[in-house]
């Protein structure tokens, strides 16, 4: 009889909240429709009879223009995941210690150990802020091959600076790959895309699921000098992304006026909803709500599982952590509407210990 691998026995599915919600804030998307006219035209010219390009190089370079990288040195994926599998997989070797900085994505840590890496965990601060000369001494100390982290960080929102990310690629010997996925609503001055050339142990993530608003299509970057880019080409699968995610993202990833627009109203946005949260701490509803430079706000609440739950059954979602609710930004409707059941649910609340106290 067959026998799974035992290193399945420790994992648990990824399983993304499923259902029909009327506000959906909890997986960290744009608001922001894509252009249907550009995109039924992109789709008219894509042979779907035919295999899609290996290297989408039209896509390639529509994202190396955007983000002024060198083209050459980027290599495109099906979505970042794919990517995330890619280097643990062909860049790293059974065996090979994995570090992740907790809390962070967690999908860094799952394929990782599907190719039986060992993950370690270095624990951020209460506040969620790192160390970086702490990080500096426990890759040196422990033989990591390999650091992956998200910049800013998916959930706690903060970002780390380009001067301390500097440091922590020149002061070590491993693989250090910075996911920017949510870089576009900080600050490109704090990317490290323009540092490329300058190291050998350095891979740039980007995605077109967040700013880019293009979740559906399955669409992400490496960013990485000549030598890490070849050996991702010859890793990945020879047709890895399909010919309508090309077409679509090259259209809209050529249109740089439309994407800048896109990030100010997400920013904008995400502003309002900081600054909503920020009296709901004064009201008492959360304890502390902290300093965004994503497109999602991250909250801290020791009642997040029943607010949550609260949400829920009002037809909102959010993303539940231990303690923490992060809500992503929407609309203003989106938005006005998750903040009046909010203060519904406070009021719930001071009501009830208000009759707890009577009785």
């Amino acid at each position: 009889m067959y026998k799974l691998p035992s290193k399945l026995e420790s994992f648990t599915p990824y399983e993304p909240l499923t259902g029909n919600y009327k506000v959906r804030l909890d997986v960290n998307e744009s608001f922001i429709e894509t252009p249907l006219e550009k995109i039924v035209i992109a789709i008219k010219h894509a042979e779907l009879n035919r295999y899609p390009d290996p290297y989408a190089a039209e896509t390639v370079a529509a994202f190396a223009e955007l983000f002024d990288v060198e083209l050459t040195l980027v290599t495109a994926g099906n979505g970042s995941d794919e990517l995330i599998g890619l280097i643990a997989a062909g860049l790293l070797e059974k065996g090979d210690k994995v570090l992740t900085l907790t809390p962070d994505f967690p999908m860094y840590s799952f394929y990782s150990k599907s190719y039986e890496l060992e993950v370690m965990e270095l624990t951020k601060s209460e506040n969620f802020v790192v160390d970086i000369d702490e990080v500096i001494e426990y890759i040196n100390i422990n033989n990591i091959r390999c650091l992956i982290f998200s910049n800013p960080c998916n959930p706690t929102s903060l970002g780390i600076e380009k001067s301390k990310v500097k440091r922590l690629v020149a002061e070590t010997k491993a693989l250090i790959v910075v996911d920017e996925a949510y870089m576009d609503f900080w600050s490109e001055e704090q990317s490290m895309l323009d540092e490329i050339c300058n190291y050998d142990n350095l891979i740039v993530l980007r995605t077109c699921s967040k700013s880019v608003a293009l979740a559906g299509i399955r669409l992400g970057f490496a960013v990485a000098n000549e030598n890490i880019t070849k050996a991702l080409k010859t890793v990945k699968s020879p047709f890895n992304v399909n010919s309508l995610s090309q077409a679509i993202g090259t259209a809209i990833l050529s249109d740089a006026d439309c994407y800048r627009k896109s990030i100010k109203v997400i920013k904008e946005n995400t502003k309002a909803l900081y600054n909503a949260l920020l009296g709901l701490v004064k009201l008492g509803a959360f304890e502390k709500v902290y300093d965004t430079k994503t497109n999602f706000i991250f909250a801290k609440t020791e009642k997040a599982q029943e607010v949550y739950e609260f949400l829920l059954s009002k037809g909102i979602a959010v993303r539940c952590f231990p303690g923490h609710l992060r809500v992503c930004s929407g609309t203003r409707d989106e938005m006005n509407l998750f903040l009046k059941e909010i203060s519904a649910w406070k009021v719930m609340e001071l009501e009830k210990v208000m009759e707890e106290s009577e009785s």
